[in-house]
């Protein structure tokens, strides 16, 4: 039994090898024998793993020494015993170069060591280091021979130690230079870190200050920051903000920041580096990259061996040698340094042979391709070794497909393939949205042709026929294709497909037509796998330029042009040879969009004139031996032969390598069979031949078991729907975040204030748990649970300064789907119209005006359906692929969260007496004989406006007892907008000073020189202004024009009715804008520079009366030839309400424009007139509404049954004026011209008559205003 059982546990190969044993014991020793070690081969193999260990730095160094000690025991017992005095020398060999004065305080204090007490001192100067790299900066700032004095003293001090365990009595404290303490014990050091704590310090490694050249780069790790010594190579950069001017170094000397830019670092391995806020230092000595930054983007470094690799995704991105004990980077040279030796004429040196200048030349094809070259003749051999990856060529191409092979054609022209590619989602410059391409099967050579339609497919078949058959003297004899309408014909009312134009045309010809079988692309696989390649390459080549993407087409030709030159693994030539006869000559190709200086034909050429001009080389043209290159400065092309090319620069953006999306369509590879299979992250060629292995097939017959909701089949939308509501409060200090607000959780995590984001994030947490928002369960099967991101957000007052640190924990609802996750969405927020009504009467009356926070209001809903959402980054427990959280009460970012916030807050406000206005569900009201408070809700910011401050203490009281709440007393900064009050006067005024700050700084408009006004008289604006070609249209793309119109849209919503007519006219191009439109954009920042002090403004009046302003222009819209109309009403000397848009129809006369606006006017006036009879507070709203207009016609027609000629146009819908002027609801009356309030608000005016408007409408300026 025995023996059968140790036959059974062994292999069977060794099983075989064994010779019979009668006895279980004879096995046994047999395997021992078999088994048994050579003794004196693991004693060398542990000696020389003991020898050649070095502690690295990284995890337990008390771990680290006890498997030392652990490999001299199994020497031991190997009878190769060492001493515990040779161990501890080995140890302390071992240690890395940052234990230097722990090694000298070794060998200057003590002659022996036990392993015992070594490794108690490692632990403790592993803990000491640790303390000093966050509170310490050993910044070489001093000389040579001031770090020579320092390392003396030091070892002097060392050497007067008696005791045997390390102490700080040795070694001088870096901050005050005395004995007897550490730096952070240091009172002098903590007394300075408490002045300047604000300020920035830098943590950076001693490093050697000889003269070192200015070019180079020098690897650091206790660097906490990017360092240069000067702008030069800095892409781009900006001025340093109020706490990073100054650096404080380690021993307390202040270093000035001169800038903060982007450096971008071309690497002898052919890649780049992007150094991000990179410090602009003129006193450092050398420039340094931190690898720390290097780390946070995603860079890993190693070191070992005297050298320094830099890897990204496991690629080698860049290399360097040790020098001086640092390791420097091996870099070519940066971005403008090289720009500036070319445009001085000096020239480079750049390898020729290059396999990699040869591979970005040749389109980006691959290695295996430009060995065959080499092979053929074609190609001087080249250096391979210098092959690297190509990020480009990462950027541009992915394999998802495997291929097996299929019959060939003999002959040219036997067969041609061809395929449509498109549409593309950026037209070319020239219109054209598809291309075709027509690949003969024997040669490979292929032809392209960009359309505008598929219908022209014939046309420029019949193009091709024409010359091939000419050119070679041969027939085309069948083309493959498939079965589109283009080719094979439409499909009629009965449903069979019918012939079309293509299909009798090859009839007509004696072409043989091969026709794919319905849904199988894959037939039809040389011109879908060469369209990819195209696709491909052109991804690759504007990846590698910073040419306009409207140029693809020019890309696909010169890609075309390429691949007719460079053999494949389907043919044994190239395929110019196996067409033409000729070997083809590749040595006149340069790389696709590189920057050049080209001379082109100028026939009346200036003896003074420039002899060239800076362009882009942007392919080869087609009749002629030339070049063909673009002229970004004319947007134009020219071809000439004269011509020198910058091979060696290249021209980026700030930002990083460009994504060119083009439709996504089935890939196919080019011969017939398709396995479908997992498509890698990174392909390093296009012809590799590694398949990953197939996904195993789905069960068609498997169900997911139910579950209360079934996500995995929903919808994937490639944007952000349109009813996706981000909310005003997470912004209040305008539209969007503030700039110096973190995006996401790593930046929060590595910015300035980490820990106060934590804590902020900590806080968040503990209202979750707080509020019971959810239970972590196991996700059950089928379920995608939703996502969640955290919210950084930094509260501002009214000046600007920072309140407090907010993170809020933000569901990603846009994922919900509607009858799933949620039914109904509303949002709890009160009209701007409705809020400027109260602050009208807080003025008028002199309420009490407080303002409270509801915090996390939204946990406060209950939710009906049942959501699973992702666990938190940074607060997961359990294993979160399998944990989530089972929501049990809204919160932020779900659809319905706001609703059911609101349904939890109406419910209990209207418990306690306060009833919602009539027209307004967010604004409630509340009486109590003859006092009266109003609340105006606007999602979780609350105002409050009480005649009584006894009435206004009891309602915080009642809010504060149901929900969390935060008393912010005296009302002084809502959504954004400041509150000024002077209650002595009875004036209240409204400002987006701070806001209007924030929006000139964001588009670097602060300097800018001030307007007189927001638009001048006369000027017009029309589709005639748009661009008028792809070009100009990329142009525009660059520029942040909706963000812009969306900034001052805002301003113009809440206190600016100066800026509505303007803004509202540039909104209108939004989709397409011009340059003239955004040089119009810029104008009204200009004014808004000069008017930023300016403040709505209210005050107390004599009587109390809404009274309103209409207005319009005649046929003002050059497109459309409609009119705009405006109103604006007024409320205790300030307006509360405008508007100005463009009228829905065409009006055929003044009378009808200036009528149509007395309707738009009407409308909202009674909107207005119906809320504020809700706030049971002014008396005389009984009367007619008030409604002004300077057009006599329009006032006759509103007010008498007579009609006229210019009536007759009129929709019926407007003629309700005339009915509520008969009920009396509304009273329209003439007004002089000068006097019309609205006017602004249809039309550019002269700055006198402007500024007199604006005034009546109270926006004004008030010096005196406190």
């Amino acid at each position: 039994m025995c023996m059968m059982i140790m036959k059974r546990s062994i292999p069977e190969a060794f099983r075989g090898s064994m010779t019979e044993n009668e006895s279980a014991k004879g096995f046994l020793e047999e395997i021992e024998q078999y088994f048994a070690k050579n003794e004196k081969s693991e004693a060398s193999n542990l000696l020389s793993n003991l020898v050649s260990m070095k502690y690295k730095g990284k995890g337990n160094i008390r771990e680290y020494i006890m498997e030392m000690s652990n490999l001299a025991s199994k020497l031991k017992s190997l009878k190769l015993e060492l001493s515990e005095d040779l161990l501890v020398h080995l140890v302390l060999i071992s240690l890395p170069v940052h234990f230097g004065q722990f090694k000298v305080s070794y060998n200057t204090q003590k002659d022996k060591w036990s392993l015992n007490e070594l490794i108690s001192h490692c632990v403790q100067e592993e803990e000491r280091q640790a303390r000093d790299r966050t509170e310490s900066a050993h910044l070489a700032s001093s000389s040579q021979n001031k770090i020579k004095k320092r390392a003396r003293d030091v070892a002097e001090k060392s050497s007067q130690q008696k005791k045997p365990k390390m102490q700080t009595e040795g070694f001088p404290c870096y901050f005050c230079k005395k004995t007897g303490h550490m730096k952070k014990e240091c009172p002098k050091y903590a007394v300075w870190r408490e002045k300047k704590g604000e300020l920035l310090t830098l943590v950076c490694s001693e490093v050697n200050l000889d003269f070192v050249p200015m070019d180079t780069w020098w690897v650091d790790s206790g660097a906490t920051t990017h360092i240069s010594v000067s702008l030069q190579g800095c892409l781009w950069s900006r001025p340093p903000s109020k706490n990073e001017k100054f650096i404080y170094v380690g021993d307390g000397n202040k270093v000035a920041v001169e800038a903060i830019g982007t450096f971008k670092l071309q690497l002898k391995t052919g890649c780049h580096l992007d150094l991000f806020e990179t410090f602009v230092v003129p006193s450092f000595r050398r420039n340094l990259i931190s690898v720390p930054c290097l780390d946070k983007s995603g860079y890993s470094c190693s070191f070992g061996d005297n050298k320094f690799s830099l890897s990204q995704n496991s690629v080698l991105i860049g290399t360097g040698p040790l020098i001086d004990n640092l390791y420097m980077l091996d870099v070519i040279s940066s971005h403008n340094e090289i720009l500036q030796t070319s445009s001085r004429g000096t020239k480079r040196k750049f390898n020729e042979n290059s396999a990699t200048l040869w591979h970005k030349r040749l389109g980006h094809i691959s290695k295996q391709r430009i060995q065959m070259l080499v092979s053929d003749g074609i190609l001087e051999p080249l250096d391979l070794a210098d092959f690297e990856v190509c990020i480009e060529c990462i950027k541009g191409k992915r394999t998802n497909i495997k291929k097996l092979g299929a019959n060939r054609a003999q002959d040219v022209l036997e067969l041609i393939h061809t395929n449509i590619c498109g549409p593309f989602p950026t037209a070319s410059w020239n219109g054209h949205k598809y291309f075709i391409t027509f690949i003969d099967d024997y040669s490979r050579y292929g032809y392209l042709f960009l359309i505008n339609e598929k219908s022209q497919s014939l046309d420029v078949f019949k193009s091709f026929k024409a010359e091939v058959e000419l050119q070679l003297g041969k027939k085309i004899k069948a083309v493959r294709s498939d079965r589109g309408g283009e080719y094979y014909g439409r499909y009629d009312g009965s449903g069979e497909q019918r012939p079309g134009p293509f299909a009798l045309y090859l009839k007509e010809c004696g072409i043989v037509p091969q026709y794919t079988m319905p849904g199988t692309p894959s037939m039809n696989g040389v011109a879908e796998r060469r369209n990819r390649t195209l696709k491909d390459m052109v991804r690759s080549m504007l990846s590698h330029s910073s040419i306009p993407e409207s140029l693809w087409g020019e890309a696909l030709k010169t890609a075309v042009y390429i691949l007719n030159r460079v053999p494949s693994k389907v043919v044994t030539k190239t395929p110019y040879e196996l067409w033409t006869g000729k070997k083809p000559s590749i040595r006149h190709l340069h790389i696709w969009g590189c920057p050049a200086e080209a001379r082109p034909y100028k026939p009346h050429e200036g003896k003074l004139d420039s002899k060239t001009v800076s362009c882009y080389f942007v392919g080869y043209p087609q009749y002629s031996r030339g070049y063909k290159f673009y002229n970004p400065t004319s947007r134009s092309f020219f071809e000439t032969g004269n011509a020198r090319f910058l091979e060696d620069i290249e021209f980026w953006g700030e930002g990083n390598i460009r994504n060119v999306v083009f439709e996504e369509e089935q890939v196919i590879d080019s011969d017939q069979v398709i396995i479908p299979i997992t498509s890698p992250d990174i392909v390093m060629e296009q012809d590799n031949n590694e398949i990953p292995p197939p996904v195993p097939p789905v069960e068609q017959n498997q169900h997911p078991q139910e579950v209360p909701l079934r996500r995995s089949t929903r919808e994937r939308r490639s944007a952000i729907p349109d009813d996706y509501v981000v909310f005003l409060q997470e912004h209040e200090d305008g539209i969007g975040l503030m700039e110096d607000d973190p995006i996401n959780l790593a930046q929060a995590m590595r910015s300035s204030n980490s820990e106060q984001w934590n804590s902020a994030m900590k806080e968040e947490m503990k209202s979750m748990y707080d509020n019971d928002v959810w239970d972590v369960v196991e996700c059950p099967e089928g379920v995608v649970p939703v996502g969640n991101k955290w919210i950084f957000k930094t509260k501002r007052d009214s000046k600007g300064k920072i309140e407090r640190f907010r993170s809020r924990l933000v569901a990603q609802g846009f994922t919900q789907k509607e009858g799933i996750d949620y039914k109904e969405t509303f949002s709890p927020v009160s009209a701007k119209d409705s809020f400027r009504t109260i602050m009208a009467l807080v003025a008028h009356f002199d309420l009490e005006l407080h303002q409270m926070d509801v915090k996390t209001a939204f946990l406060n809903g209950d939710i009906d359906e049942t959501i699973y959402m992702v666990q938190p980054q940074n607060f997961v427990v359990g294993d979160p692929k399998k944990m989530v959280c089972k929501l049990k009460k809204s919160i932020y970012g779900l659809k319905q969260a706001s609703r059911q916030w609101y349904h939890k807050f109406h419910k209990v406000i209207s418990s306690y007496g306060f009833e919602t206005n009539l027209v307004d569900d967010c604004v409630y009201h509340k009486f109590s004989g003859s006092k009266f408070i109003f609340l105006v809700l606007y999602v979780d910011d609350i105002l409050l406006a009480s005649s009584d401050i006894g009435l206004l203490h009891e309602t915080k009281k009642l809010l504060t007892k149901n929900f969390e709440m935060k008393d912010l007393g005296d009302a002084s900064f809502v959504l954004g907008i400041e509150i000024l009050r002077n209650r002595s006067r009875g004036i209240l005024k409204l400002s987006q000073k701070s806001y209007i700050d924030n929006v000139l700084s964001r588009f670097n408009m602060k300097d800018c020189n001030p307007a007189n006004t927001p638009v001048a008289k006369g000027d017009k604006f029309s589709l005639a202004q748009c661009p008028t070609n792809n070009l100009e249209r990329a142009e525009m793309q660059k520029i942040p024009y909706s963000s812009a119109i969306g900034s001052l849209m805002y301003a113009q919503v809440c206190t600016r009715p100066d800026i509505a007519f303007i803004v509202g006219v540039l909104g209108r191009y939004s989709k397409d804008p011009g340059m003239d439109h955004w040089k119009a954009v810029k104008r009204v920042m200009r004014y808004l520079k000069r008017t930023r002090d300016y403040m709505l403004t209210y005050q107390r009046s004599d009587s109390l009366e809404v009274i309103g302003y209409s207005d319009s222009d005649f046929a003002g819209c050059q497109d459309s030839m409609r009119s705009t109309f405006g109103y604006i009403f007024m409320l205790a000397g300030g307006a509360i309400s405008w508007r100005s848009a463009k009228q829905r129809l065409i009006a055929p006369s003044t009378m009808a424009a200036e009528f149509i606006a007395c309707y738009e006017a009407s409308d909202h006036g009674l909107w207005l007139r119906n809320f504020v009879t809700g706030l049971r507070v002014v008396n005389n709203i009984e009367r007619p509404l008030k409604i002004y207009c300077d057009n006599n016609a329009a006032v006759l027609y509103s007010n008498n049954n007579r009609s006229s000629t210019k009536s007759k146009f009129i929709d019926i819908k407007y003629l309700v004026v005339k009915e509520r002027v008969q009920n009396g609801q509304i009273s329209i009356e003439h007004i002089r011209t000068e006097s019309m309030l609205a006017d602004p608000l249809t039309k550019g005016l002269p700055p006198t008559a402007f500024y007199e408007h604006t005034a009546h409408m109270g926006v004004i300026l008030d010096d005196t205003l406190v």
